[in-house]
């Protein structure tokens, strides 16, 4: 398959989303744990919007898994960036 780094950013800019439409597909009481900031600050979603500038684009929300995917754990990435939410 012949991939184009144009092709690929096009793609993933028109998936991205803002970080208030990330934390809104989350439920309100899950902690997520800042990866980014010292001491990793832990907040639920409903804190986190308070704090945060929600109308930020360029966020996606993945899942991760563990344990061969008996696991799954969401996130809140910065496409392009360094934030990142794990939860917790």
């Amino acid at each position: 398959m012949n991939r184009h780094p144009e092709s690929s950013s096009s793609s993933s800019d028109s998936l991205s989303l803002t970080l208030g439409q990330c934390l809104n597909m989350l439920h309100k009481d899950l902690v997520l744990v800042d990866m980014t900031r010292p001491g990793k600050p832990t907040h639920p979603v409903a804190k986190w919007k308070k704090l945060l500038p929600l109308d930020s684009p360029g966020y996606e929300l993945r899942t991760m898994s563990f344990n061969h995917g008996r696991t799954q754990k969401k996130a809140i990435i910065e496409i392009d960036g360094s934030g990142a939410w794990h939860e917790w």
